[in-house]
């Protein structure tokens, strides 16, 4: 009786278990880890994306790019080492949006990737206001691991008066 239950069970897990797993995470736009940086490049021209800039970080070369057509997307960051593509980082926000709506946009955009990856980790929250500058920042993030992938989440916001900062970024990242 014991096994026909234990079968019984599986089945049925089998059955529903498909719908409460989480959805297998993607590099962005049908990119691939470990693509050149001319690779890339080329299919950014493909869409008539614009890199602004080229930088050197943590001795990694980035391509800064705008234009790619994606409602709220202000800019995508591609980091290589070696050349071999290995993170990719998206930036969101609007410069109309005041905190309250970056935080509600932060809570929205994190609801749907727990929907999709499972539930995520925080892994900062830090509210700090330098002495000197009179600037508050805050810094907000959460972490999803999946495989060789992962995926983070982080809401900036640099502060003094009328003046403020504020970007919410993902982070697609080879692990």
């Amino acid at each position: 009786m014991r096994v026909s239950r234990a079968v019984l069970l599986a089945l049925v897990l089998g059955v529903f278990a498909p719908g409460l797993q989480a959805a297998q995470m993607r590099v962005p736009f049908n990119f691939q880890w470990g693509e050149s940086a001319a690779r890339v490049e080329k299919s950014l021209i493909g869409i008539k994306a614009r890199i602004v800039d080229r930088k050197t970080i943590q001795s990694r070369q980035v391509l800064v790019v705008e234009g790619i057509p994606q409602k709220q997307l202000l800019r995508t960051l591609f980091y290589f080492a070696n050349d071999s593509l290995n993170e990719i980082e998206l930036q969101y926000g609007d410069a109309s949006w005041d905190s309250p709506r970056y935080v509600s946009f932060f809570d929205e955009v994190r609801r749907n990737v727990d929907t999709k990856y499972g539930t995520g980790r925080m892994i900062v929250r830090d509210k700090t206001r330098d002495p000197d500058t009179d600037i508050l920042q805050t810094l907000l993030g959460y972490q999803w691991v999946q495989g060789y992938m992962s995926l983070r989440l982080f809401l900036f916001s640099g502060e003094k008066t009328e003046k403020a900062y504020r970007v919410l970024s993902l982070h697609y990242k080879e692990v």
